[in-house]
């Protein structure tokens, strides 16, 4: 399995993540400037325990070998899915559900740019 899809996948995600949210806000052109700015360091940090989490799973899942690649996909896209909701019940319990849609939507899309296996 290749390594570089973790990052590939994780960053992917935190781009189209915020876009997606930013154009569900509808701002104009100067604010969407500055809160994707905000939005960007905020997302980083605040992913870090989310793509920690991923990174086990996935040293899981490839010394596991005999998995077929769909499963692996899907319980990679979960993980992150599910690390989504949390982080963002822990920082703010009122209005998650757009971010959560949002950002879910962006890691399901994310995970099929890149190719799970070595190419």
């Amino acid at each position: 399995m290749n390594w570089l899809y973790i990052f590939k996948h994780w960053g992917s995600t935190l781009l189209l993540g915020a876009v997606l949210f930013i154009l569900s806000e509808g701002l104009g052109a100067e604010e969407a400037i500055v809160f994707a700015l905000m939005l960007s360091a905020a997302s980083l940090v605040f992913s870090l325990p989310t793509l920690l989490v991923y990174i086990l799973v996935f040293y899981w899942l490839k010394k596991k070998n005999r998995m077929d690649r769909k499963w692996v996909r899907l319980i990679l896209v979960s993980t992150t899915i599910l690390g989504i909701g949390i982080t963002l019940f822990w920082v703010n319990f009122i209005g998650i559900m757009q971010p959560l849609i949002c950002y879910s939507i962006a890691a399901i899309v994310s995970s099929y740019f890149f190719d799970i296996e070595k190419g």
